[in-house]
């Protein structure tokens, strides 16, 4: 007997009368499996009352300024019209940037950028630079990037200082900001993964800060990148900021930046095009401003423009996802 053609199979007395019927049986097993499992578990909706209050209007948002590198030959006194300073708790632990930030302090309204990633191992080291840093440099406050940093910030120690939700909070909606609310949160960054039509929906009772420029950091990676190729492990001697500039190149030869923590054994990745937007027809308190490499008389350029509502045109930018849906 053609078994291929006559597509039986006979197994101990049973008719089958196509390989089909094996698979619908199969299928509709696995299908009733899966109600069954299902239906042991009920979802109870959740009654969240929304705190109710009106989005204060302003005429021109106030500008923070994010310093993702310090560089020590620049003076950052003649920076203008900045509100709030961050910067990146790495950049304090550099004996070369202690004079910069020194200079910085003088005249700004300093806030520590506490890292999105912060490994395990590294955790202990990383809390004994910031207890080291509040008191030595008049921080006004800090930008937490993840609930772990604002538990650690919630001690005796830290009431006084304001505290912002970096954007790796993923603020995306109202239910999101009432939560923070509740911890005494001074400002929210909102997610750059918001298209324009959810920034005009979304309502906080404590002030809203949106980057309207900057490379936006498309990846963390959990390891140094150039630690094997630089010959740093087991130590770290700074090969990395000898003034060269390290970029991946993808198939398409967009370039991303590669730039080390220094402070743990991570690496930070960011895009190839500059976010760059305009937000005239958004409410929001701060328009938050993102630099790299950029000079002392690039930055002021960039922050006149963004205090005019406008954004940087050319191939080089881009409107991220303010016109896409999240």
């Amino acid at each position: 007997m053609n078994l291929q053609k006559s597509m039986l199979i006979w197994m101990s007395g049973l008719y089958i009368p196509k390989i089909s019927e094996l698979n619908r049986l199969r299928r509709e097993a696995l299908e009733k499996i899966q109600f069954l499992v299902i239906r042991k578990f009920t979802r109870v909706p959740v009654n969240i009352k929304l705190k109710t209050f009106e989005d204060k209007k302003h005429s021109s948002p106030k500008i923070s300024l994010l310093l993702s590198e310090i560089h020590p030959e620049y003076d950052y006194t003649k920076l203008e019209y900045v509100d709030r300073l961050y910067i990146p708790l790495r950049c304090f632990r550099s004996v070369k940037n202690r004079k910069a930030i020194d200079k910085i302090k003088s005249k700004f309204n300093i806030y520590v950028y506490l890292p999105t990633v912060i490994t395990s191992n590294y955790s202990n080291i990383v809390n004994l630079l910031i207890d080291s840093i509040a008191p030595n440099y008049n921080i006004k406050g800090f930008v937490f990037s993840n609930a772990g940093d604002l538990l650690y910030l919630k001690g005796e120690n830290y009431k006084k200082y304001e505290f912002i939700a970096n954007y790796t909070m993923n603020v995306f909606n109202d239910y999101t900001i009432n939560e923070l609310s509740n911890h005494n949160i001074a400002a929210i960054t909102l997610s750059p993964e918001l298209n324009k039509s959810d920034i005009q929906n979304m309502h906080s009772s404590i002030d809203k800060e949106l980057i309207v420029y900057g490379k936006i950091k498309v990846m963390t990676a959990k390891y140094c990148l150039l630690g094997s190729s630089n010959g740093c492990y087991p130590t770290c001697d700074g090969k990395c900021k000898s003034g060269k500039n390290f970029y991946l190149k993808d198939r398409l030869g967009f370039l991303f930046k590669v730039v080390p923590s220094m402070l743990q054994p991570i690496t930070n990745i960011y895009n190839s095009k500059t976010l760059s937007i305009e937000y005239s027809d958004l409410n929001i308190d701060y328009a938050r401003i993102d630099v790299l490499e950029e000079s002392i008389p690039e930055i002021n350029n960039i922050i006149n423009l963004v205090k005019e509502g406008k954004r940087m045109e050319g191939p080089a930018y881009t409107n991220g996802h303010l016109n896409r849906d999240v």
